[in-house]
């Protein structure tokens, strides 16, 4: 019998390669927007009741959990309501349902202010670790910072595995650009599935790892995702450019 996965966020880029590569799961999909996905509920995450209703319906096992306003200088009004107040919603709930482990899509964005042009022309530059301390570049992603705060809360008091994934550049025709910094954080879609289905997988139970593809010259590490989770990205983007 086939575990039940809730993927939020599902009509998303990242939510549509996901729910079409993660076969071995029975799959329900929450998003705000219009979809013709089967197992699919329409809500907003920062409405807690609506939260639970699904919840209680689908009774998931696992939860990927994508669902936030993306862009990356978002008013602080949206982040608020959907990727700060949604998110906590949804640990409150898998908390409430007893969901096994949550994939936390959190950003690059959480240390974006490491970065300088510097990083981006480098061959071998220094990379920045999970165990930098953070510095966030704007609202986004200090959402995505509380986002990994309540994941590790809701570990340690309430025993809720968390893989938190600093995801880079996934992009909608997996195709990456010239562009010197989206080149280094690039994660193709192949590769992508395969870090999510390790990180589902994993006996880990609490992690935060980046999620890069094995870009030539990248400054993030991905070394204990390699490490601890199994993770062995095959595409550059420098190959595929």
């Amino acid at each position: 019998m086939k575990k039940k996965l809730l993927i939020t966020g599902i009509e998303g880029t990242i939510g549509r390669i996901l729910r079409e590569a993660l076969s071995g799961y029975e799959i329900y999909g929450v998003d705000i927007k219009d979809s013709r996905f089967p197992k699919y509920f329409k809500v907003d995450i920062s409405d807690y009741p609506m939260v639970e209703e699904v919840f209680r319906e689908v009774m998931p096992d696992y939860v990927v959990h994508l669902a936030a306003d993306p862009r990356v200088h978002a008013p602080w009004e949206s982040v608020l309501k959907n990727n700060i107040i949604g998110t906590r919603n949804i640990y409150e709930c898998a908390k409430k349902f007893g969901v096994k482990k949550i994939v936390f899509a959190s950003s690059n964005h959480v240390t974006g202010c490491y970065e300088n042009p510097e990083l981006y022309s480098k061959e071998n530059p220094r990379k920045i670790t999970v165990y930098d301390p953070i510095r966030p570049d704007g609202d986004y992603a200090v959402s995505k910072v509380f986002g990994e705060a309540l994941a590790r809360e809701y570990f340690e008091l309430y025993g809720i595995s968390s893989i938190c994934l600093r995801i880079g550049a996934v992009l909608r025709d997996n195709d990456p650009p010239r562009d010197k910094r989206l080149m280094k954080i690039w994660l193709s879609h192949n590769d992508l599935i395969q870090l999510v289905e390790k990180s589902l997988s994993s006996d880990v139970k609490f992690g935060i790892y980046y999620g890069i593809s094995n870009n030539r010259g990248s400054f993030l590490d991905i070394s204990n995702a390699r490490r601890e989770l199994g993770y062995k990205p095959q595409d550059d983007a420098f190959q595929m450019a």
